[in-house]
């Protein structure tokens, strides 16, 4: 009996060393997993702080290359360096470290690009967004948004000097987010667009152009005048870069286009030139709201963007279709004669505008029913929020393109 109770105590006592040495590794090994994670945690934030440290000083100044190294920065160190991978971007590549862990970013900077813009004006003057007005993409304007009743924005709404209400009951519906005290000036000229023309795309000095889409990725081409002899030729062949570019002339558009290519028209202010015409409607092969489309276009002016008052835009059963994101330096998208053409039934426009002031397209009685001109149908092309036309102008405010963790 004193034995077996011996052996039942040596028993027992053997199997609490072994549980008591189970639960110390437990204890240990959960501890260090617990310092390992936090660590790890450190590393990860010191290297996100790092990032971001680094892009405002970029932000700051553009010309700032310097980076940082084996910093002491919050109990850890971080290393910081930038690089250009072109005239446009920069990537910033940081590490966070502490003991025995460390955590790298990679992001990249540059500017974007107008098309971006379902709607930008430098001045909007007394123009409202009223109950029932939406836009469905990002929007910008270099003065007040003018607001009555509850207009929506899906997209982010910003501005230069804040919101005007009237009434100040006003409740605007900012589902995007709204940022007010935000400068994004037009550009002063489309130099780089210029170059990117003379570089690799087609550029046309003191001849008014007239170009005519086609579904197969041609276009028919007149230099100098509407009855001038035509030339077809592939997109392609004729802008390999995709920038058709008319200097000191105007430039004549219709069609179906198939290809991704920015057309500008620069020149002195008024009707003279810099202007872009649209003869009729401008559409894609491919419509991006029916399924996946390679088809873009940028539609560039220094000064105006105007529909024609002719036969092909006066069909008030048909209307006027555009397909293209709108950059007007000086001017606005407009309708030629819109307060004196005959109803000319709905502008649709399947991109963006971004202009100097809003243009008139038409004229509406008291009870909102259309005189003259068109009514208006725009829808933002979703496509530009994350691409753009070649070589569309850029806004010169660097951005986040990407963050890799």
């Amino acid at each position: 009996m004193g034995r077996s109770s011996i052996l039942l105590v040596m028993g027992f006592n053997i199997i609490f060393l072994l549980m008591g040495f189970n639960l110390s590794r437990v204890s240990t090994t959960a501890y260090e997993n617990y310092i390992s994670y936090y660590q790890r945690s450190v590393a990860h934030n010191l290297s996100g702080s790092a990032a971001n440290m680094a892009a405002a000083q970029f932000m700051t100044n553009p010309a700032w290359r310097t980076g940082y190294s084996n910093l002491s920065f919050s109990g850890g160190r971080i290393d910081a360096s930038i690089v250009d991978l072109d005239s446009n971007r920069v990537q910033i590549t940081t590490t966070g470290s502490i003991d025995n862990e460390s955590a790298t970013t990679v992001i990249t900077l540059g500017p974007s690009r107008f098309s971006k813009f379902a709607y930008y004006s430098n001045i909007e003057g007394a123009i409202y967004w009223v109950t029932g007005d939406t836009c469905w993409g990002p929007m910008h304007t270099q003065q007040k948004i003018n607001v009555a009743g509850e207009p929506v924005f899906y997209g982010k709404a910003s501005s230069k000097n804040g919101i005007s209400k009237n009434p100040s009951s006003s409740k605007p519906k900012f589902y995007g987010g709204y940022q007010s005290g935000v400068d994004i000036q037009l550009p002063t000229n489309f130099g780089p667009l210029q170059t990117a023309a003379t570089a690799g795309g087609m550029y046309w000095n003191n001849t008014d152009i007239w170009l005519s889409f086609n579904s197969d990725g041609t276009v028919v081409v007149r230099e100098g005048s509407a009855t001038a002899t035509p030339t077809t030729v592939a997109l392609t062949s004729l802008a390999p870069n995709g920038v058709l570019y008319a200097n000191n002339a105007n430039v004549h558009i219709k069609g179906t286009l198939s290809g991704k290519i920015t057309l500008a028209a620069t020149g002195s202010s008024g009707v003279a030139k810099g202007n872009v015409w649209v003869d009729s409607s401008v559409i894609y092969s491919q419509n991006p709201l029916t399924g996946s489309s390679p088809d873009m276009l940028g539609i560039v002016a220094d000064n105006d963007v105007i529909i024609a008052d002719n036969a092909n835009n006066n069909n008030a059963a048909k209307g006027v279709t555009i397909h293209a994101s709108i950059l007007s330096r000086s001017g606005g998208l407009k309708a030629e004669n819109y307060n004196s053409r005959p109803i000319a039934g709905t502008l649709t426009l399947l991109g963006g505008v971004q202009q100097y002031q809003r243009g008139p397209v038409g004229t509406f009685s008291g009870s909102a029913t259309i005189v003259s001109g068109f009514q208006k149908n725009y829808r933002y092309d979703e496509r530009m929020a994350n691409d753009f036309p070649p070589f569309y102008p850029a806004t010169q405010i660097y951005e986040v393109l990407s963050w890799y963790e």
